[in-house]
């Protein structure tokens, strides 16, 4: 089949590396409303491209579309997919509006089409491998979750530092973190409360840190801190070099702490470790029990971070094969609406119920 990529940035040029992999593809092609990305395309990966939205859309041939273009584009390039028949993949967040998200989810569910929403660490072998733990019941009903997230600061001229373009950092940034949680419990989110303090970034005109506790409907507990701001810049070639080696004790972290009624673990990606602990009974104690440390190699970094490469070989193949998305969108809403939850309290300095956000 053939597949269009709309929005051919650094995003789009990764999809397109990675289409080239899968068999069931037999034509690439992009879109981008500026002209200099499509020549790279072309030029750099041999892969035609327009800066006409329909020459993509009115094609029969095109059966799945990527949306990978800046967040504030997904609503529209999406709506216009979906109803051309399209099967799409579009990155996180769905939309910068919550509406505007729900709209896009309800528009593939009426049309009975393929709909699934770029939440990838599910993909992830770090994190599968605690969801694989969980299944397993080795940590029991999972009752805490604590992410620990830092990064450096976006540059000035990034279109993510703006609301227009990039909406909130919650939606844009933290997401991801937020819907692995969901993942992991499996239950439904009730209540959010999300703190900022002022921005240390002056030139962002969003948040640039988040504190934030979210509890499940089974009683179970979420906190995530975030900080955009103080680690070291990064200074090197990502084509070059290994980024994780370089921010090693950088002050970038990326680390969750998962605690279950049976056992806990606990990940990291800049040390490349995942743990386990087993709890226990004794005459005197609860015994807790470090019973698994595994670790991967620096080549393995990708596939067990931001897996891309397994979500676009997945999704060509189901869309290949007429199945259903591994997430359905409509799950991926329930991690908007948490998104926009922790957003609203954190602007109006009150807990907020997610029911309040349908």
């Amino acid at each position: 089949m053939k597949v269009g990529i709309l929005g051919s940035g650094k995003m789009g040029e990764q999809i397109v590396q990675e289409l080239k992999e899968c068999p069931e593809v037999r034509g690439i092609v992009t879109y981008d409303v500026a002209e200099d990305r499509i020549r790279v395309m072309k030029d750099q990966y041999q892969v035609p491209g327009s800066t006409r939205l329909r020459d993509i859309l009115d094609d029969p041939a095109v059966k799945l579309v990527f949306v990978a273009a800046a967040n504030h584009a997904h609503k529209d390039l999406t709506l216009q997919s979906l109803e051309a028949g399209k099967a799409v993949l579009c990155e996180k967040p769905i939309a910068n509006t919550l509406a505007d998200a729900r709209l896009m989810v309800e528009t593939a569910e009426r049309l009975k089409l393929f709909f699934q929403i770029g939440f990838e660490l599910r993909y992830s072998l770090l994190y599968m491998k605690i969801k694989e733990w969980i299944d397993a019941g080795l940590l029991g009903q999972v009752v805490n979750t604590h992410c620990l997230y830092t990064s450096c600061a976006y540059d000035k001229k990034a279109w993510r530092n703006t609301k227009r373009e990039g909406g909130d950092t919650f939606g844009e940034r933290i997401s991801h973190y937020v819907d692995l949680t969901r993942w992991w419990v499996g239950s439904p989110v009730t209540e959010v409360y999300s703190a900022c303090s002022p921005n240390v970034v002056p030139y962002t005109e969003v948040h640039d840190n988040y504190h934030t506790t979210y509890r499940f409907k089974n009683g179970a507990i979420g906190h995530i801190s975030y900080y955009m701001n103080y680690p070291a810049l990064f200074r090197g070639d990502p084509l070059v070099d290994n980024i994780t080696d370089l921010q090693l004790g950088d002050g970038h972290k990326l680390r969750y702490i998962v605690v279950g009624t049976k056992g806990a673990a606990e990940t990291d990606v800049f040390y490349r470790r995942i743990k386990r602990w087993q709890f226990s009974d004794s005459p005197d104690t609860m015994v807790s029990d470090w019973v698994e440390n595994l670790t991967w190699s620096s080549k393995e970094d990708y596939f067990y971070y931001h897996n891309t490469t397994h979500q676009t070989y997945d999704v060509v193949r189901r869309v290949a094969q007429g199945l259903p998305p591994m997430t359905p969108a409509r799950d991926a809403y329930e991690t908007m609406r948490l998104c926009f939850s922790a957003d609203e309290a954190a602007n109006t300095g009150r807990a907020v119920r997610l029911a309040e956000h349908s």
